[in-house]
């Protein structure tokens, strides 16, 4: 519980960056114990919403382009074989699904079409049938959220709502496409972070 609520708090901005984390006064302020607080620490940290440094305690994390960057090439590569094993394991029933939450996005305002973009990439990794990838997206959706604090009203370019051309190959089966689709559409989205993140800094 107390990583969740920590959890809840950063990403929800009321931890802002770079905010230091008391060991002590976390575990009195939410009354658990000492070894409680470090594995809840450990657990933000292994999520990428805490830092931790020798003599310098632990604090939340600071949001700079290394993180950005890493996340998009980790997220590429979850989402890249996530479609591949979609095209042979989703059923008709899904991809029309995926294929009505896509049109719903083209038709929603920003916030909210950001919310479905989640809800659109992780059903595409549930239907990969593999769990491992549907863990690992959510906790890049986490950071995709925390970084959303710094990176909201400063978009560049266009916003790519558009997901139909992910929905077709997945639709015909085919793997290579459905990865080729992907990976355009993640570095897409990572151009377009990158430059609003640089945006904010700038502002």
């Amino acid at each position: 519980m107390l990583f969740e609520k920590l959890r809840d708090d950063i990403v929800a901005g009321n931890l802002s960056p770079g905010t230091r984390l008391p060991q002590q006064r976390i575990a009195k302020k939410y009354e658990v114990s000492k070894v409680l607080t470090v594995a809840a620490f450990a657990r933000l940290e292994a999520a990428g919403l805490v830092e931790s440094a020798l003599g310098e305690g632990v604090r939340v994390r600071t949001i700079d382009r290394e993180m950005l960057e890493e996340s998009y090439i980790f997220r590429e590569a979850i989402e890249a074989q996530a479609i591949r094993e979609a095209c042979d394991h989703a059923s008709d029933r899904e991809v029309a699904e995926l294929r009505g939450l896509s049109a719903l996005m083209e038709a929603a305002e920003e916030q909210k079409a950001i919310r479905m973009d989640q809800e659109f990439h992780l059903k595409i990794a549930k239907m990969s049938r593999c769990q491992r990838l549907v863990k690992e997206l959510k906790q890049l959706h986490l950071l995709q959220m925390f970084v959303s604090q710094v990176t909201v009203g400063a978009r560049v370019g266009v916003w790519p709502f558009s997901h139909m051309h992910l929905v077709e190959p997945i639709e015909k089966r085919d793997p290579l496409a459905a990865e080729e689709q992907m990976r355009s559409h993640i570095q897409t989205a990572r151009k377009n972070g990158i430059q609003a993140f640089l945006e904010s800094r700038s502002a």
